[in-house]
């Protein structure tokens, strides 16, 4: 993505088209539908959720339910999805940018113990860290094990149990002495 399409993304006409699409894609909706009555509203929470916007700091800033930002978010998904993948080659770009600049950062930082004594250890862990986490998502490491483990289900279970009270019930049976009362 060059550097124009970056600038693109959040330009006053990228805006305008993205509103226009909403506009459009509102006619597939019932008259009563935020699209229909508050256009600009719809976009705006459209164009925050597209970027990654959480959704209770979306509703609080455009002054409506946590419901309609999820509402919007449902009916627009396949609009949100092209405009994200939009955001996300942006963000790439800039933590390949932020990337140069901590190894900058590090190199001044291995020059120069006086600023290096600064620099608390937690920074320092929790940046190797996140880098170390990305490396190998980049990678493509796993970044979550599913263990899927074998075992007796429930019914199973309750099987052997009823099995194994039957074989207790007649062990009982066995050892059980014919007794005669005598009055």
């Amino acid at each position: 993505m060059s550097d124009n399409e970056l600038l693109e993304i959040d330009s006053k006409q990228a805006i305008k088209e993205f509103f226009l699409e909403v506009k459009e894609r509102a006619k597939l909706f019932p008259r009563n539908s935020i699209e229909h009555y508050n256009p600009n509203v719809a976009a705006q929470i459209l164009w925050m959720l597209a970027q990654g916007g959480r959704i209770s700091v979306i509703a609080k800033k455009c002054k409506v339910s946590h419901e309609l930002v999820r509402s919007l978010e449902w009916r627009h998904n396949d609009t949100l999805e092209s405009k994200r993948k939009e955001f996300s080659k942006r963000y790439a770009i800039a933590a390949a940018e932020y990337t140069d600049l901590l190894f900058e950062k590090a190199e001044q930082l291995s020059n120069d113990p006086e600023q290096l004594k600064m620099i608390s250890p937690d920074r320092l862990a929790l940046t190797i860290g996140i880098m170390t986490d990305k490396a190998g998502q980049l990678s493509g490491m796993a970044s979550t094990i599913v263990e899927h483990r074998k075992g007796a289900s429930i019914d199973d279970a309750a099987k052997m149990i009823a099995e194994a009270k039957s074989r207790i019930a007649n062990k009982i049976k066995e050892q059980a002495i014919d007794v005669e009362v005598v009055e």
